[in-house]
């Protein structure tokens, strides 16, 4: 009883001195939070729980594990010891705690984000930090300083305690040290589900300051600094000159904000993305694919116009989602959209359409890969995933999509024009539970897998025929892309060029009647879709460095992709590949022996601007 009294004033001690530096945050920037409503500013409250708890979880086991020690030993001197490490370490994350919210205070008001990595590296320069410091951040910092060593008394007074000899014994002991470690565990990852806590689950708001405000500081620094570990080492590409880089980037960029042919009646259609979850081009009988599976995607392709060369440039759903609304490159080994100081800096469709009310359906968890914080760092006006669809009728990854396509129809007529809204479906996805017969086999392992797509096809086709009495689809250009291929009964190798094949088909009243039911063969990847879009509507592009009309055919095609630990690039004469994990070629497919070391430069000179690019976010 002696300990579970101490752990309930643990946390409690906690949540307040998190909730009394949230409220000193509130107050310093009260001038931004004064024009949101109330309502949503109490929302903050509870968003805040998850991580509150996680990062108290992860102190109390390592105080769960003295604590062990302490009865296993059963010694007054130990018992001091424990008492006395534990206070220390109590005082060490106050003391910590109270530094990281006296800088984040006044590094937001520079840099709108959170202390992170990016920041804290500049302490490798500390003549730098100082000098450009102003009287108002040391102030902000002595407050911060002064609170917390007032929590440092009320800890000392209220909360600590000195720990009496243990008389369970030994064994109850070590009974119960993996279960209270077990239970400590599930709050760390935030429960039983198959999401661990990320910071997507703090975010609820398209207003970031209070995204940022309920994000726990502590958990915030620890996670940036982990997946950033990378930074640390600089660029790992760099093999090629500054200058080499500077000539590939201009080449690369060369006729890149050229406008081209409009294949669409108007510059301003609604736009609706269908995001395709992992639909391989094998699945698409035109793209050379697999027969029957996809009848009603080909039926549509009779109305639209089929991209036939394009590719994914990663293999996760968080990475298809930012190469398509942001066009960053994906790397092996960090996900930018797992970074929200990063991610939050890129540009976007969603930035870039001002006047567009923009909104993202999902009937899964969009806490997986951060994909929720990523949208609303974004501004996307509405964000909605399973916690909004709980009456719909699910399987263990999320809503199946043949409700999911009802729902977002109803979603869409209620949206004001002109916008842009994106359904990602969930059912093609493992476990495969959807609610539909399995009736094609290649005698493949991946059968369940092309089934799926199968039941997403039927869905898709049905949403399509029904939306068409909808008052806002004569004015509505679709786009229906996959967010990364999959294994299918072709067992491709994993950086293989076919691995990364996928479907994009735009389809729509919107387009002129001259693309209707044609097919354009230029090889394009997800970076190209905002600057291919954008043209389109008659808006530039600049912005998005790595992205390139599809339209254009002045643009020499270059087409990144990663693979697990190693990356490669693709070009209309050949394509190459590199494990970084076994340092060996894996792809080296060319027309000519003059060809083949170019594209091989091609991929490390891309590779490496990109990912300074990344480093310099």
């Amino acid at each position: 009883m002696n300990q579970v009294r101490y752990f309930s004033k643990l946390l409690l001690f906690w949540l307040v001195f998190f909730l009394v530096n949230r409220l000193f945050f509130a107050i310093y920037y009260q001038s931004e939070l004064s024009s949101i409503a109330g309502k949503e500013l109490l929302r903050v409250l509870p968003n805040t729980l998850p991580l509150d708890l996680s990062f108290i979880a992860y102190l109390s086991a390592i105080f769960v594990l003295l604590l062990f020690i302490h009865s296993i030993c059963n010694h007054k001197t130990i018992s001091r010891i424990v008492s006395n490490v534990i206070l220390a370490l109590n005082y060490f994350f106050i003391l910590i705690t109270s530094i990281i919210i006296g800088s984040e205070i006044s590094l937001y008001d520079e840099w709108s984000t959170k202390l992170n990595y990016t920041a804290i590296s500049h302490l490798k320069n500390p003549s730098e930090v100082f000098l450009t410091a102003s009287f108002s951040n040391y102030i902000t910092l002595a407050i911060a300083l002064i609170l917390g060593t007032l929590f440092m008394v009320i800890y000392k007074k209220y909360v600590h305690q000195h720990f009496e000899n243990s008389k369970t014994g030994i064994l109850f002991s070590t009974i119960k040290l993996p279960i209270v470690l077990g239970l400590l565990l599930l709050v760390i990852r935030g429960g039983w589900g198959d999401v661990p806590l990320n910071t997507s689950d703090a975010y609820f708001s398209k207003h970031v300051i209070l995204n940022d405000l309920a994000v726990n500081p502590n958990w915030n620094l620890i996670q940036s600094v982990l997946k950033s570990k990378n930074d640390f080492k600089g660029n790992p590409y760099k093999k090629h000159t500054d200058i080499e880089c500077d000539n590939f980037k201009a080449e690369f960029s060369e006729h890149k904000n050229e406008f081209t042919e409009p294949i669409l009646n108007t510059t301003q259609p609604n736009i609706v993305f269908i995001i395709l979850e992992g639909w391989s081009a094998d699945n698409i009988e035109t793209l050379e694919g697999l027969e029957g599976i996809t009848p009603h995607f080909n039926a549509l392709e009779k109305e639209g116009l089929l991209f036939t060369n394009f590719y994914t440039n990663g293999w996760t759903s968080d990475q298809g989602i930012s190469s398509i609304f942001s066009s960053f490159p994906v790397f092996p080994y960090v996900a930018i959209i797992n970074q929200i100081d990063k991610s939050r800096k890129l540009p976007s469709l969603r930035k870039s359409l001002k006047n567009y009310h923009a909104s993202f359906f999902y009937g899964g968890q969009l806490t997986f890969g951060n994909i929720k914080g990523y949208l609303l760092s974004q501004k996307f006006d509405v964000v909605k995933d399973h916690n909004d669809y709980k009456n719909l009728p699910a399987g263990r990854l999320g809503v199946h999509d043949e409700y999911m396509f009802t729902q977002f129809k109803d979603e869409l007529s209620k949206l004001p024009e002109p916008f842009m809204s994106a359904l990602f479906t969930v059912s093609s996805h493992s476990p495969y539970d959807f609610p539909g017969e399995h009736k094609l086999s290649f005698n493949s392992k991946s059968d369940p897998y092309v089934n799926s797509v199968a039941y997403s096809d039927r869905c898709l086709g049905d949403f399509m025929e029904q939306v068409k009495s909808e008052s806002w689809y004569e004015n509505t250009l679709f786009v229906l892309v996959a967010d990364h291929s999959h294994r299918s009964p072709r067992e491709w190798r994993v950086s293989q060029k076919e691995r990364f094949q996928i479907p994009m088909l735009w389809y729509g009243e919107v387009l002129k009647e001259d693309y209707i039911g044609s097919t354009h063969q230029q090889m394009g990847s997800h970076v190209d879709i905002s600057a291919t879009v954008l043209n389109q509507l008659n808006l530039g592009h600049s912005e998005f460095q790595w992205s390139r009309n599809l339209l254009n055919p002045s643009i020499k095609p270059a087409i990144p992709f990663a693979f697990h630990r190693g990356y490669g690039l693709m070009n209309r004469k050949g394509y190459y590949a590199f494990s970084e994990d076994y340092q060996k070629v894996f792809e080296h497919h060319f027309e000519d022996s003059i060809v083949g070391p170019q594209i091989k430069k091609d991929a490390e000179l891309y590779f490496q601007s990109a990912f300074q690019n990344y480093l310099e976010l």
